[in-house]
């Protein structure tokens, strides 16, 4: 082992803190961090830990002998595959000697001062788009998919304007739900053809937070419990507040027109199901602010998570089907990141993303403001089930191919 300088340790520190704080908030949970941050503690020969939360990084590094504790403030933001793929590049880079520690500092800078590759109009399409998409995978009409497009433009359009404003932003989302419930509600009132329970939910299922209660347990099955139960909090906060706007949406809609029938139509035929794998594979391709080239894994992934719920759905009852779904989602992205030294985290947030109960919960929050109130626990127990069954996937996942060491 080489004794390395008091000022060689101290880079290595401010380094290891850097990449920490940049990947905290690029988005990645507690557990990616955690191990991408291991690959450069071994090749430092440094000992040390990291903690992370949501919005503060603890971390201890040196021996028993000469230790210290920094806590850092992070800021957390949306997941960014772009930013992802880019720090885990610098990690392999700092593993093979390839980069010298003071060219890495600038590299992370440069990575997390980058402004998004997609313009905010673009964003604003893709949110429509997967709002589309998701309505015909909710098996509804062909109105139900040009409403649901519409109303995922009123939801982006209110996310966009209101972090223009410190005390809006905190508000966005029964903004958004109240939005999108009254209009949904008005429609159906006026035109009598769409079903507003599925317009709304795919109008507002970027806000949906399934794949936060996902990674929370997660978290919370790999023992990081202190960040798995605060994104738990999170999410089930944030679902609190959809609820919240929704039923107040439909209450000011039923106080103006009274009761709002439900009209089903017939169903989207069964060819946009493989439509809208290439639809939705474009729209997080923006929405995650993946680079261009990872669309083609993104459309793989999300190719292997919808068939193959689908298969596993003749065999298998939920919450089995979506295990066996993800499964082949975590094993995939396991390969992939073998063979391209790219983060596993380009296929298996997509794909996961796509198997999320998000719709199971609202059809929860519909029992409920139906009051039926025995429906709706029964179905919110049903959606925490299916999102256990996700985590233990992922996991189980890299029992067949195990992952990199990286993001």
């Amino acid at each position: 082992m080489t004794r390395l300088t008091r000022g060689q340790r101290r880079a290595q520190a401010k380094l290891l803190l850097k990449m920490g704080k940049a990947i905290s908030e690029s988005g990645a949970p507690a557990h990616r961090l955690e191990s991408s941050m291991e690959v450069l503690l071994d090749k430092f020969e440094m000992e040390g830990a990291f903690f992370s939360l949501p919005t503060v990084l603890l971390t201890t590094l040196g021996d028993e002998e000469v230790q210290r504790t920094y806590m850092i403030k992070t800021s957390p933001k949306d997941i960014d595959l772009a930013k992802i793929t880019d720090l885990s590049g610098v990690i392999n880079r700092i593993h093979d000697d390839e980069i010298e520690i003071e060219d890495a500092y600038d590299e992370i800078k440069q990575i997390r001062d980058a402004k998004p590759i997609y313009s905010p109009g673009l964003i604003i399409f893709a949110i429509g788009l997967a709002s589309a998409s998701l309505a015909g995978l909710f098996k509804g009409s062909w109105i139900d998919v040009g409403v649901s497009l519409m109303m995922g433009w009123l939801t982006a359009l209110i996310i966009h304007f209101s972090s223009k404003h410190s005390q809006l932003s905190l508000l966005f989302t029964p903004i958004a739900a109240t939005a999108v419930g009254f209009a949904a509600m008005t429609i159906s009132y006026y035109s009598k053809s769409i079903d507003h329970f599925i317009v709304s939910l795919s109008g507002l299922i970027i806000l949906v937070p399934g794949l936060g209660i996902t990674t929370a347990i997660r978290e919370l099955s790999t023992g990081h419990l202190v960040s798995g139960s605060a994104r738990m909090a999170g999410a089930v906060t944030t679902f609190l507040l959809l609820s919240f706007g929704l039923a107040l949406g439909f209450m000011v809609a039923i106080g103006l027109y009274g009761t709002v029938e439900i009209h089903k139509l017939m169903a989207v035929p069964d060819w946009f199901v493989y439509l809208s794998i290439f639809t939705i594979s474009s729209a997080f391709t923006i929405l995650f602010n993946a680079k261009i080239s990872d669309f083609k894994w993104i459309l793989l992934t999300a190719t292997i998570a919808i068939i193959g719920s689908k298969l596993a759905g003749v065999w298998l009852v939920s919450p089995f089907s979506s295990f066996a779904a993800v499964l082949a989602v975590s094993i995939a992205g396991n390969i992939f990141a073998w063979i391209t030294s790219k983060p596993a985290s380009i296929m298996h947030i997509p794909g996961v993303m796509l198997l999320v109960p998000g719709s199971i919960g609202f059809k929860s929050l519909e029992a409920m403001l139906d009051n039926q109130t025995l429906d709706g626990v029964q179905t919110a127990f049903s959606a925490l089930l299916v999102a256990v069954a996700l985590a233990v996937g992922l996991i189980a996942g890299n029992l067949f191919v195990p992952p990199r060491k990286a993001l």
